[in-house]
């Protein structure tokens, strides 16, 4: 009896290191871009975890099945996993770990219902509030996570104060820990804040943190949404050419249907950019200068004179005595 019982336990131990490998495997290429293959991963888990009646495993892996359907706008495939999500909530009510009312916060914001992602998000705190009180794993990260995606609900609300506020919880309490994902996504959200306010240099500030953090992690998918920020600031100050250059290498590294939500917003920043109100585009990546008079006009075969241009603009765009110099003619032959 003693033997079948080890080898159960064996089995079992076996089948959760199997879960616990998929699920890594799935944050790993996520973080590199890799979705499908993300997604693949986490598929496996939870079939694995649904098989061995492990309904933690099952939440973690159908979390990132839903965000990888949300972010290939695949409303369909968000229906499917949320319907797997609430059979495991009914039927492992007890067991069931804060991550499940993130996901339900996380399907509610995808379809901007903000209201009901914040009560989901607020579970989710309170949730998490009792495992760091029972010394659960993970809580930690999940208050952090839950703080910071009610800071969201309020920013796209229009709450600013509050958002500022619920940042500030997730600072003070976990910055210092450094939390995977947590901080970057922290400093993310307050640089959107002093954009929103039109404090330029503030944000900037902010999102170069962020960009530290998502480096220091290897984490290139949430990178790209730093390099957004970027773009975004970029236009605001009308550096256009640079815009256009975060928006290029965006479009390098989000490519395919999986990445439906980031190509939604790079084309949306790319109709601001062209409907700026300015007198005067210079687009160097197609050999087209725009006007608001007369639209595009293409040179083609004469785009060295858009480089000319171009180095112009930038040369009198340093700082210093050095401004107002322009270039000599071997700098504009070089």
């Amino acid at each position: 009896m003693g033997e079948i019982t080890s080898t159960a336990q064996a089995g079992a131990g076996k089948r959760s290191e199997a879960i616990a490998d998929q699920l890594r495997i799935g944050h790993l290429r996520m973080e590199k871009c890799e979705l499908r293959e993300a997604e693949e991963a986490f598929l496996k888990a939870f079939e694995l975890a649904r098989t061995a009646g492990e309904p933690a495993a099952m939440v973690e892996s159908l979390a990132g099945l839903l965000r990888f359907a949300g972010e290939a706008l695949d409303e369909a495939r968000v229906k499917r996993w949320e319907t797997e999500l609430d059979r495991v909530m009914s039927a492992w009510p007890e067991r069931v770990p804060p991550m499940a009312w993130y996901a339900k916060g996380a399907i509610a914001a995808s379809r901007e219902q903000w209201r009901t992602a914040g009560r989901y998000y607020l579970e989710c705190v309170r949730r998490a509030r009792k495992g760091l009180l029972a010394g659960s794993e993970g809580a930690e990260r999940d208050l952090a996570r839950a703080f910071t995606m009610l800071a969201n609900v309020c920013l796209q609300r229009g709450r600013m104060a509050r958002a500022r506020a619920f940042l500030g919880v997730v600072l003070k309490r976990f910055e210092s820990k450094a939390l995977r994902g947590v901080n970057g996504s922290v400093y993310v959200q307050l640089g959107l804040l002093e954009e929103r306010a039109r404090n330029l240099g503030p944000a900037l500030q902010w999102y170069r943190k962020a960009h530290a953090s998502y480096l220091q992690e290897h984490n290139w998918y949430h990178h790209l949404y730093v390099l957004y920020g970027y773009a975004r600031l970029a236009r605001l100050q009308q550096n256009y050419s640079q815009s256009y250059w975060y928006l290029d290498l965006m479009d390098k590294a989000a490519t395919g249907p999986e990445f439906g939500i980031l190509r939604r917003e790079i084309r949306r920043e790319r109709e601001r950019l062209e409907n700026d109100a300015v007198d005067l585009v210079i687009d160097g990546r197609n050999a087209v200068v725009k006007t608001r008079e007369r639209g595009s006009i293409a040179l083609g075969k004469q785009y060295v004179l858009l480089d000319i241009l171009q180095a112009l603009s930038r040369a009198h765009g340093r700082d210093g005595e050095d401004a107002e110099r322009g270039l000599t003619k071997a700098e504009i032959i070089e």
